[in-house]
């Protein structure tokens, strides 16, 4: 195990604790103004692990076929978890979530079939764009209940509007980066 591989499992550690605290902390009443530094804490630490492992493994000369998968799962699992809890709490649609979810597994399936090539696909460029855009919806999301809680209805209205527009991009680049890993698996494959 290297630094690396220590800063992405990070990920996998706090995604847990993510969804306990935001979901009780989004009804009502229930957001105290700890809870919301602890989830925002929550939320930049998992995000940008996500972005300093990768560097982490270059600087160090760490970079394996292990971490290209690690990281990539890790990544999912925190954002399906972050997702998730804003279905159960009612902010985001069930069927954005849908699209995600089989997006990942649609993705994931794709790396296993290239790795039965021997090819370890790393994240394409539509795969960074969609981690930007989830990023923003994760942040969003999280901060619509916070909006509620604190602010005067209408902004908190505006916040819950803007987390919406975030989720249904999400689910439009769950679908483009499905489109796009396909492609790329066809391009690495193109024997079947």
């Amino acid at each position: 195990m290297n630094l690396a591989t220590i800063v992405t499992g990070l990920r996998i550690v706090l995604a847990p604790l993510f969804y306990f605290l935001f979901t009780t902390s989004s009804a009502p009443g229930t957001m105290t103004a700890a809870r919301a530094a602890a989830l925002v804490v929550l939320f930049l630490v998992i995000e940008i692990t996500d972005a300093l492992d990768g560097m982490v493994a270059r600087a160090t000369g760490t970079v394996s076929d292990f971490g290209k998968l690690f990281d990539p799962f890790a990544d999912s699992l925190a954002r399906l978890t972050y997702f998730l809890a804003f279905v159960v709490a009612g902010a985001m649609p069930g069927w954005v979530f849908m699209l995600i979810l089989y997006r990942d597994l649609g993705v994931s399936f794709v790396r296993i079939l290239s790795m039965k090539k021997g090819v370890a696909m790393s994240a394409q460029l539509s795969g960074k764009i969609k981690a930007w855009v989830y990023a923003v919806a994760g942040g969003a999301g999280m901060a619509a209940p916070m909006a509620a809680a604190w602010l005067p209805a209408p902004l908190a209205g505006a916040v819950a509007a803007f987390a919406q527009a975030c989720f249904y991009a999400c689910a439009a680049t769950a679908i483009w980066t499905m489109a796009d890993y396909a492609a790329a698996y066809r391009r690495i494959a193109p024997k079947g």
